[in-house]
């Protein structure tokens, strides 16, 4: 076990030097050009943002910023439109359920999906399902992306 785990550990500077070396691209050639599965990287500005991870990432970083996509979806639209929220509504702590049921939450979550649905795309293709967790966390941490926390729901 633990040699399966170094193996692992040591492919992940060359998963980070093939995610990087990709150019960036936008979601319209998400279905053309990303990999089927493994890891992904939302760029703003040029800076990379927020690591997912998924089986289907072509259809993941679609959801993300479909107009139609909902909090489970859209989650990292949904973190955004929070962060934005809280700024605006600082006194209010309100669950997932009753921040879709705010309309001012919701014309911010449908701002903030038009935001991802601008953002750049890079992705490497990750077949094991533990180098790919191990590697969302990794580039996650080298690239300092503000949006990742890692913390349980």
């Amino acid at each position: 076990m633990e040699k399966e785990f170094d193996k692992i550990i040591d492919s992940m500077p060359a998963l980070f030097t093939r995610l990087e070396s990709m150019d960036p691209i936008d979601r319209l050639q998400a279905r053309k050009l990303l990999p089927k599965k493994g890891v992904y990287v939302f760029y703003e500005n040029g800076k990379p943002i927020y690591v997912g991870r998924s089986q289907n990432i072509p259809n993941r970083v679609l959801n993300h910023g479909r107009p139609s996509s909902g909090n489970n979806s859209a989650t990292f639209a949904f973190l955004l439109a929070k962060e934005e929220y809280s700024k605006k509504q600082s006194n209010k702590k309100l669950t997932r359920n009753a921040l879709e049921q705010d309309p001012v939450f919701d014309k911010i979550y449908r701002e903030q999906k038009e935001r991802v649905f601008k953002m750049k795309i890079k992705a490497v293709e990750i077949e094991s399902h533990e180098a790919e967790a191990i590697f969302e966390i990794y580039a996650s941490k080298r690239m300092g992306t503000k949006y990742n926390d890692f913390a349980t729901h």
